[in-house]
């Protein structure tokens, strides 16, 4: 066509129409387009809404996150990245399998009186017959990656979701921040509780309570303060009219933490709850923090407001979009718990504590899923949610993830697990010791030394001068310059008091420096 003739009239005129008809026809066209992409989409879920895709689908995406949790962990663990924190399990792991009592020399505490995580123990049973560090990383990786598993099944199920919706929260779930954070802190048994609370409560739904019943014995197991995430768990079966079921499971809950904490943990402790610490603020007792809280509750709330805990609870929602406070029943239940956690006043990690996010974010995605069912609308047969509620809930959740996340790529995880010359070099130092030798070790190489009955953390954050008091319980020390800030003089002095105390330096690479008890001093 002239494009002269096409803009222009006879008369040599802008033709105005000419114009207007094609802007039409530009729409018409982009509206046609449209159409058919949301036809083709619907086509494709179609395809997904079927048995047999619901079986093999979110078994997939388990894998490939698990996979990938796998694969982060290790690579974290190899460049000695992870924290003492996990080498607290290495060592009772060790102490159980040679019959001693699990007492953590670096905490003077049984490790079931931690949390009465007793999951540890057929964990630790099974660990005999791997590297135990790797085996504890890749048994967390793989729950928090099947915990997709439940979340698809809740999505199609009750909330009767189309497969979009459900693989954008599972996708959702895949990113989020405290799941990435806690397979890159250490080792936390309560991991395995967020798949647990989530099968629960399905099985639950559907009155398998057999099923239902083992799963939360599971959640249970994994930590002593989640008994009250399986009263939360039975506040929501009796919302959704499963009254004597939500009795039993609330009143199950609520007993296994009150006999846990105020009993079996002092029993095999220190003879009082050992996170009373934590609330010394409130009172020096179980009965004082409780009379403290209830007499001071502006302090309890000012406590509730502080920043990193506004930080904790937006990190927990957020990138889901804030979707769970459309549906609040499924969130409220679990509030108290959170609140126990906010108020203590507990060391904070460099990846915070996503551990204590753990029983909260498993109601969050229940209530996440019931929202996107409210907020969608009814199809022939499921429920579908419009494409720009699933578009904005799969940025934001990228958004997050890139933000906030252990793994993000802003942190570069593709370079993880590649060990330079001071990495062997720590490496390299460990083998000088003795399999019986009392050690300390930096943080970092303490998992790495773990599988001994006598293992300690040297604490260098502070320049110190050594003292015979202080190192008679070590054989060995390990000194690494690299992450110690100490000025020249202090390093010459703490070399000249190890030679005093009759310590010998065997090994010195790259800052790294061995030093051994000579025989017959102490």
């Amino acid at each position: 066509m002239n494009r002269k003739k096409f803009l222009f009239d006879q008369d040599g005129v802008f033709g105005v129409k000419g114009l207007e008809r094609t802007s039409e026809q530009v729409a018409t066209t982009m509206v046609n387009l449209r159409r058919k992409a949301d036809i083709t989409l619907l086509r494709w879920q179609a395809h997904f809404d079927s048995p047999i895709a619901d079986r093999i689908i979110p078994w997939f995406g388990a894998f490939l996150l698990s996979l990938s949790l796998v694969l982060l962990s290790l690579s974290r663990f190899k460049d000695l990245s992870v924290g003492e924190q996990i080498g607290y399990y290495i060592q009772a792991s060790h102490l159980m399998e040679i019959g001693e009592s699990p007492e953590i020399t670096q905490l003077g505490l049984n490790i079931f009186a931690l949390q009465a995580a007793w999951l540890f123990w057929p964990i630790s049973l099974v660990a005999r017959l791997f590297p135990t560090g790797e085996f504890l990383l890749v048994v967390q990786s793989l729950s928090l990656g099947i915990a997709v598993v439940p979340i698809w099944r809740i999505a199609r199920g009750p909330a009767n979701l189309r497969t979009g919706g459900a693989a954008v929260l599972t996708f959702a779930y895949s990113l989020h921040p405290s799941i990435h954070n806690l397979n890159l802190a250490g080792f936390h048994p309560e991991a395995l509780a967020i798949p647990a609370l989530l099968a629960a409560y399905l099985s639950g739904h559907y009155e398998k309570w057999w099923v239902s019943s083992g799963l939360i014995l599971l959640v249970l197991t994994s930590r002593a303060d989640l008994g009250l995430a399986v009263v939360a768990l039975g506040v929501i079966f009796l919302l959704e009219n499963k009254k004597l079921a939500g009795r039993i499971v609330s009143l199950c809950g609520l007993a296994w933490f009150l006999i846990m904490a105020f009993w079996v943990q002092p029993s095999i402790g220190s003879g009082s709850y050992p996170h009373i610490i934590a609330f010394q603020h409130f009172g020096g007792s179980v009965l004082d923090v409780i009379f403290g809280m209830l007499s001071d509750p502006l302090g309890l709330l000012k406590d509730l407001l502080l920043r990193r805990n506004f930080e904790q609870v937006i990190l927990i929602i957020a990138p889901l979009l804030f979707l769970p406070l459309i549906h609040l029943r499924y969130v409220l239940p679990a509030v108290p718990l959170l609140v126990f956690y906010l108020i203590a006043d507990v060391p904070v990690g460099v990846l915070g504590n996503p551990q204590q996010d753990v029983a909260v974010l498993a109601f969050v995605f229940i209530s996440a899923i019931y929202a996107l069912m409210k907020m969608g609308s009814s199809g022939v047969s499921r429920i579908i949610v419009g494409k720009k509620i699933l578009t904005v809930l799969l940025l934001t959740a990228t958004v997050f993830f890139i933000r906030d996340s252990a793994s993000s790529p802003f942190e570069k995880p593709w370079e993880w697990g590649r060990r330079d010359q001071t990495d062997i070099a720590r490496v390299t130092s460990v083998f000088w010791l003795g399999q019986d030798a009392s050690v300390a070790v930096p943080a970092n190489l303490y998992p790495e030394i773990a599988e001994r009955k006598n293992a300690f953390v040297l604490e260098v954050d502070i320049p110190f001068i050594p003292n015979r008091e202080q190192l008679r319980r070590f054989d060995a020390v390990i000194f690494d310059e690299n992450i110690a800030d100490w000025s020249n003089s202090e390093l010459v002095n703490f070399e000249e008091k190890m030679k005093e105390l009759e310590f010998d330096r065997r090994y010195e690479s790259k800052g790294i420096q061995t030093w051994i008890r000579k025989p017959g001093t102490g």
